[in-house]
Formats: structure tokens, sequence, C-alpha cells
């Protein structure tokens, strides 16, 4: 006695036939099944319209060729791969196939192929109670649309709240130093997509009870890091100068003069990561004809250390600069998530990229059976595609 497995993985590649597939097994459950109605139990995610489109076309599509006088070529090669797995005969699967059709005309709605945020909004719907939200909630697509109305409501309160304000102007003043656009909106948007993506969740979270003065006081401290750094790199190129100074090598016998020049850049604090960088002995390239080659040559190890120590304090301090590039946008992460909450609530809306967390972190500590019971026990059978692309 041959038993279905309760679960089943097609790997596919795009163009292998994975719908074709897919297709196939969902019809073989509706023509086995004893009543008309069997699409009823089943649910198909996909991750586009478009492939919601292409799933529901070729089902039905399927089915009237089926129930034809006459099917297509390619129909009939459908037709008989599901006799030969189910053994059915083809009168049969042509005849079961006319009664589903008329059916599935008549109850549409309940032929549930969705994307996967149509049925997270399903959820959502279901789960409306425990999340204390209205049950006449809106979904809102526009996520860009509800970030721009956050950030602009955040900016118009410069003048009235002074912390906020002197850091939209630390901000603006940050912008412009670099050469750019004094327009702060952008970057803060973009921080703001970070609250909308799930996989960011658990690094969120841990933002969640941080002031705008706790990021400040990040900020200085990785200002004073960093100069820190830039002073002890800049202490180290000047005691390789030194040495060479104290025993009298000219600078000339170097290569085009290459290696002191940069060691000169990072002494004056002015040190360009764009450099050539001279981490070991066979980098310092000397003169063939320099007189002193091999008075450089016995002082390279002790300039090789020195060496080894500046880049280690520059390396750092370009990690606290790269740093206090996003401290000022993440300081305004939690007064960007409690606006955005503020317009959602007054308007009654629900960002749809908040489905998914809304509804995972409702299921974690629950068992299994809640969210079948949330759901109904109308689903049989589940059809998930794109699976590693699925959220938590």
């Amino acid at each position: 006695m041959s038993t279905t497995p309760a679960f089943t993985l097609y790997d596919a590649s795009a163009g292998s036939g994975k719908t074709y597939t897919l297709v196939k097994s969902y019809l073989k459950i509706i023509l086995t099944a004893p009543q008309p109605d069997a699409y009823r139990s089943i649910l198909a995610i996909t991750f586009t319209n478009k492939a919601v489109h292409e799933m529901k076309s070729r089902v039905v599509e399927s089915l009237s060729q089926f129930a034809a006088l006459q099917p297509s070529a390619k129909a009939l090669d459908l037709l008989e791969d599901i006799a030969a797995e189910t053994g059915m005969s083809t009168h049969a699967i042509q005849e079961k196939s006319r009664v589903i059709i008329k059916n599935l005309i008549h109850n549409y709605a309940a032929f549930d192929i969705s994307t996967i945020d149509k049925f997270t909004h399903k959820v959502i719907r279901s789960f409306a109670h425990e999340l204390k939200l209205p049950i006449t909630f809106e979904v809102s697509l526009d996520t860009d649309g509800l970030l721009q109305e956050a950030v602009d409501a955040i900016i118009a309160q410069a003048g009235e709240d002074e912390t906020l304000t002197q850091l939209l102007v630390n901000f603006t003043m940050e912008k412009t130093d670099e050469d750019k656009s004094w327009d702060i909106s952008r970057e803060i948007i973009e921080t703001g997509k970070l609250m909308l993506n799930e996989n960011n969740r658990e690094e969120i979270h841990q933002l969640q009870d941080k002031s705008i003065e706790d990021f400040i006081v990040l900020k200085n401290k990785l200002v004073a890091l960093s100069h820190a750094m830039e002073e002890q790199a800049a202490q180290e190129a000047l005691s390789i100068l030194g040495l060479l100074e104290k025993n009298g090598v000219d600078l000339k016998s170097f290569s085009r003069e290459t290696f002191p020049n940069h060691i000169k850049s990072i002494a004056r604090k002015d040190y360009n990561p764009n450099h050539k960088t001279y981490r070991e002995a066979e980098a310092i390239q000397i003169n063939k004809t320099a007189s002193d080659r091999a008075l450089i040559e016995s002082l390279v190890p002790e300039m090789v250390s020195h060496l080894t120590q500046m880049y280690g304090a520059l390396e750092k301090m370009l990690f606290y600069k790269a740093f206090l590039k996003n401290v000022t946008p993440l300081s305004l992460l939690n007064t960007l998530q409690k606006k955005l909450k503020a317009i959602q609530e007054a308007q009654n809306i629900l960002s749809i990229t908040e489905f998914n967390t809304l509804i995972q972190e409702q299921i974690q500590q629950q068992p299994a059976p809640f969210i079948y019971e949330k759901m109904g026990e109308k689903y049989r059978h589940f059809f998930i595609d794109e699976f590693q692309d699925t959220s938590e």
C-alpha cells in the first residue's frame, strides 16, 4: 500500500518546469477528491501577482481543456500524466473536470491561490483583536509615502524640540561640509526603511530604548576615538621620519620619494586611504643607485614595526568615521518609529511591510494549533512557492 508523503520539496531552477509540476500536483488533489470543491481546502502561496495569475490561469485552463471534447495536445500530455500517477481513467478525469470547473466558476473567491502579502493580510484580520488593531483598519502599500510623511513631520518639529532641532542642524551641517545636499530627508528615509525590513528586527529592537541623548553621547565618544587614532597614527609617522632624520637618510634615496611623502601626509593628519600602503619590507622601494641604500635597509625592520602600528590606528580611525556617518540617522530611528506609528493610528492604516513581523511576534510563543484555529480548519493542503524566499 503506497502512502502520500506529508511534505514534498521541489527543487527547480527557472525554466525547468516547476509551474507544470505544481499545477499537476494541484490538479491531482482536486481530481482525486470525492467532492467537487476540494480546491477550497488548498492554500497556494506565491510571491508576485504575476505568479498568482499564471498558476490560476494554468489550473483553470487545464481543467477547461480536460473538459473539452477535443483537448489540445499539451493538455492531453498533462491529462495522461495525471491518469498514470493517480490510476484514474482519462474519461473519469474529463468528467470530474467538467464538474469541478462548473463549481469553480460559481465559487471563484474560494479558489485560494494568493500572494504572501494577501495571505498575511488575511491572517492579520483574524488576529486583529490580539494585535489591538481596529477591525476596520486599511492596508497601505505605499510604504515610501508613509515614511516620507513621517520624515516631513519630524523635520517640521525643528524649533519645537531643542535636542531634535540641534541634531537636525548638525546633520545638515555635516552634509554641507561633505559637499552634499543639505536636504537630509533622503538619508533619514533610507535609515527608516530598516524598521520595515523584518531581517533587521532584532537589531532595531535593541535600539528601541535609546534616546537621542544616548546617541549624542555615542557620537562624541566616536569623534574622540577617531581623533585619538589619528593622533596615534601621526605619532608613529613622526617616529619613522625622526628615525630617518637621526640616521641622516637622504629622502631622495626612496623611489620618487613616494614612501616619505606618504608618511609626511599621515604625520600632518592628511591620510588618503586610496594611497599605496607599505605593510611589508618589500613595499619600501629604494633607488638602486642610492649611496645610503645599505643604511636604509638596516632601518626597514624598525620602520615596518612603526608602520604596523600606524596602519592599525588608521584602520580603527576609518571604522569610527564610517560608524559616525550613520549615527545621526540612527539616532532619529525611534523618533521616526513613533511618528510613523502615530500617523498610521491617526489614519487607521497598517503598512503591508509590517504584516510578517506582527504575525511572527504574535504566534512565536503560541502552540502550532493556535494559528489553525484562527484561520479555521478549511485548509488541508499547502503549496508554498519560492520556499527559499519565505520570511521567518
